[in-house]
């Protein structure tokens, strides 16, 4: 993907979000979807939500990533031509109402997105010859691109839209420890999880803070100057932060403290803190 008018290698939000969901069944929570590795498939509790009730006991995925299960109509509306007299004159009939069908969804109250590299991608290649006995005749030879990078997402959760509130506290849960995220390959192995996390707990309409980490082409590291910026013109409240892992290391991660922001040397630490602000608005 072009970012910043630069190219960078990405992980779609769909595999993200397949990993984070995997990890719900991994956790053994109760999930509607689940899938089998052995057999390669999805396989469905209630595919149909036939008894979906949000005020009764909900599937944990069905409550945090929603769904949608559209059922065709038995008719659909047709005009009907028959014979009214002379050779060759048909009368159109009046058109058949057509019948509904019927629609059971829920939107989805966490958002993700497309995983992005901070570092731009430099045409890696690697060049290989397939392993064992070589076969006359077939090409053994093949090539793999790579790249050395971190990735950076954002994601959001509307929690007023959560029904079972604890449902909250294990999206966080799959956030700093998820599964392998497979990528757009199955040999695809990358540790998913953060080295250093912003998290705001807000009731503002935008995050701000997305995609806040860039690359300096200088120090060959990250920074988050706009964050700070944005920070410090007060149109992100600091105590509405709450930051964890290498970035507290960093005279910016220091800067953000001293602007007001809960900053911890840990990712569990600072996530940790924020569930017990989100359980704090609840007992409000």
């Amino acid at each position: 993907v072009f970012h910043q008018d630069d190219l960078h290698t990405s992980v779609s939000a769909e595999s993200i979000r397949f990993a984070l969901r995997y990890r719900f069944q991994l956790e053994n929570l109760k999930v509607n979807r689940s899938y089998d590795p052995e057999a390669g498939k999805l396989n469905f509790e209630d595919e149909k939500r036939t008894t979906w009730n949000p005020d009764g006991d909900v599937f944990v995925d069905d409550d945090l990533m929603g769904f949608m299960d559209a059922a065709a109509a038995q008719a659909e509306k047709e005009t009907e031509e028959v014979e009214a007299g002379g050779e060759g004159e048909t009368k159109a009939k009046a058109p058949k109402k057509r019948a509904k069908g019927k629609t059971t969804k829920r939107p989805s109250p966490l958002a993700i997105g497309r995983a992005v590299s901070l570092r731009p991608y430099r045409g890696e290649l690697s060049f290989n010859a397939v392993s064992g006995e070589k076969v006359k005749g077939k090409l053994s030879l093949y090539n793999a691109e790579m790249h050395t990078t971190e990735y950076q997402y954002s994601f959001g959760l509307n929690l007023d839209d959560v029904i079972k509130k604890e449902n909250i506290g294990h999206v966080v849960e799959a956030i700093i420890d998820p599964p392998q995220v497979a990528g757009n390959h199955a040999r695809f192995a990358y540790d998913f999880s953060p080295a250093s996390i912003v998290l705001r707990v807000t009731n503002a309409h935008s995050s701000k803070i997305q995609n806040c980490f860039e690359h300096d082409e200088e120090s060959r590291g990250y920074t988050v100057k706009k964050l700070i910026e944005r920070v410090e013109s007060k149109d992100i409240p600091a105590g509405e932060l709450f930051i964890g892992g290498e970035l507290t290391n960093t005279p910016e991660g220091a800067r953000l403290k001293e602007l007001g922001a809960q900053v911890f040397a840990g990712i569990r630490a600072a996530a940790d803190a924020a569930r017990a602000r989100v359980a704090g608005l609840h007992d409000e």
